[in-house]
């Protein structure tokens, strides 16, 4: 009975050791992790750089003049210095304001360099202004008038560009109050830049600046003319 008793409790301890050991060797599952790559988002902006040229600056500056005055009666390029690129000429406002302005290209800017006003012409008889545009001269002129009386004086001022600034050549003559009519034939006293002239001298220099330009109504409202030129 006690040889029975024995290996009984024999057999439970060794079930007992093998249970324990079981237990001490169990392995806890291995957590899996799984690798997640995330791409860099990248935004393209798409850039656009409008090229640089005189077009793009004058319209720049007709757009501000807009802006400034309301509006632009018109306006022309013209290259008067030869240098390659054009001068803008614009004109402005309305009599006796009526505004000319040449712009040039300096540093990558549009810049002012002569304001001037379009006045009366000596014998104009009605109510049509004039400015001259002679390209056909050495350097190229643009002819203002100014005269205080167009029965008895006459101002004439001619621009001329060179090497980025503005010279005016002055023109003054006038009659003796006595002219019947606003013929030419009555002018005396003539001046050059304030220097006195013949009159033979004064007329010949009224005639050059004269002959070959292109007359120019400044009141004329046609910015279409000169939007199309800053486009082409």
């Amino acid at each position: 009975m006690k040889k029975v008793l024995c290996i009984g409790l024999a057999a439970v301890l060794a079930f007992g050791v093998i249970t324990m050991s079981g237990c001490g060797n169990k392995e806890e599952p291995e957590e899996t992790t799984v690798a997640t790559t995330t791409e860099p988002t990248t935004t393209t902006e798409k850039e656009t750089t409008e090229e640089v040229t005189f077009k793009t600056l004058y319209t720049k500056k007709v757009d501000a003049l807009v802006d400034e005055y309301g509006s632009v009666n018109d306006g022309k390029l013209v290259d008067m210095d030869a240098d390659g690129t054009p001068e803008m000429i614009v004109y402005y406002g309305s009599v006796p304001d009526l505004t000319v302005e040449i712009y040039t290209i300096q540093d990558q800017k549009a810049v002012s360099v002569y304001q001037g006003t379009a006045g009366v012409r000596y014998g104009q008889t009605d109510a049509s202004y004039q400015i001259w545009l002679n390209e056909s001269i050495s350097p190229t002129a643009l002819i203002l008038f100014a005269s205080t009386d167009e029965w008895e004086n006459e101002t004439i001022y001619a621009v001329s560009v060179s090497g980025g600034a503005a010279s005016t050549e002055e023109l003054k003559a006038s009659t003796d109050g006595e002219n019947d009519d606003p013929d030419r034939s009555w002018l005396q006293n003539g001046s050059i830049n304030g220097e006195s002239v013949s009159e033979g001298d004064y007329n010949t220099e009224y005639e050059r600046l004269k002959t070959g330009a292109e007359i120019i109504d400044p009141t004329a409202s046609d910015l279409d003319s000169l939007r199309s030129a800053l486009t082409e």
